[in-house]
C-alpha cells in the first residue's frame, strides 16, 4: 500500500508494533528528518527537532523511537538518540566524537538496544547504562545495519564488502551467513526461521529471504 506520494524522498518506513502507525525519514521539509504518520499516510508531523536525522526504530511497546542525529558542528559524526513519543523528550544515547553510529535494533524485552559504530558492534543495556562490544570479524571493516533475532539469541549484521555476519550472543562467535557484500537491511521472521534483506545481486535492488541456520 502507499502511505506517502507527494514528491518527498521518504526512506527506511518502520511500522509501529500495533500497526497503527509508521516512522520514516524524509528531506520533505529540506533537511531529513524523523516523521511519525498514521497507517494511512495522514497526519505526517517530523518528531526529531531541527538537524538532520535518519533512521528510525520503535521499541517493543511503540513508545519510543530511536534513531541517527548528526552532531550540529560536526554533520559527519552521527550519534544515537531516544525519543518519547508521549512526551516529545529526546536524550541523546551515545556521545561519539567522530564516525557514524547506524541503525539500532530493540531487544524484545525493550531493556536493551544493539547498535554499530565503526567496526564495533555495541549491546547497549539501556537500564544500567553498561555496553557490551563486539569488534568486527573482518579487521577494521565497518559493520552496520543490526537486527536482533525474535528470541535475542543473535545478531545479524552487515560487513563492509563481505556480507551479512551472524552473531552468536551466548558465546560471541561470528559466522558468515551470506557472501554478497550487496546485503543489507535485515528483517527476521517472528518466528526466528528466516530473515529477508535487500540485495542488488542481480543489478537491481530486490528483496530476498534467507535461512541463517
Amino acid at each position: 500500500m502507499t502511505i506517502q506520494d507527494d514528491g518527498a524522498k521518504n526512506y527506511h518506513v518502520r511500522p509501529s508494533p500495533d500497526g497503527r502507525r509508521v516512522a520514516f525519514d524524509s528531506d520533505r521539509d529540506g533537511e531529513r528528518g524523523i516523521y511519525v504518520a498514521y497507517r494511512d499516510g495522514s497526519g505526517a508531523r517530523r518528531v526529531s527537532g531541527t538537524g538532520f536525522a535518519a533512521v528510525p526504530t520503535w521499541s517493543p511497546d511503540g513508545s519510543t523511537l530511536a534513531f541517527v542525529r548528526a552532531e550540529t558542528d560536526r554533520p559527519a559524526v552521527w550519534n544515537l538518540w531516544l525519543l518519547d513519543l508521549a512526551s516529545g523528550r529526546s536524550r541523546r544515547l551515545t556521545s561519539f566524537a567522530r564516525g557514524q553510529t547506524w541503525s539500532a535494533s530493540w531487544f524484545p524485552d525493550g531493556d536493551r538496544i544493539c547498535y554499530t559504530h565503526d567496526d564495533r558492534l555495541i549491546v547497549h543495556d539501556l537500564a544500567t547504562g553498561s555496553a557490551r562490544e563486539y569488534a568486527s570479524p573482518m579487521p577494521r571493516s565497518v559493520v552496520g545495519l543490526p537486527a536482533v533475532s525474535p528470541d535475542a539469541t543473535h545478531v545479524i549484521f552487515q560487513v563492509a564488502r563481505s556480507g551479512a555476519w551472524l552473531l552468536d550472543l551466548h558465546d560471541g562467535s561470528m559466522r558468515c551467513v551470506v557472501t554478497d557484500p550487496t546485503a543489507e537491511e535485515f528483517a527476521w521472521s517472528p518466528d526466528g526461521r528466516r530473515v529477508a534483506f535487500h540485495s542488488r545481486r542481480d543489478g537491481q535492488w530486490a528483496i530476498w529471504v534467507m535461512t541463517p541456520a
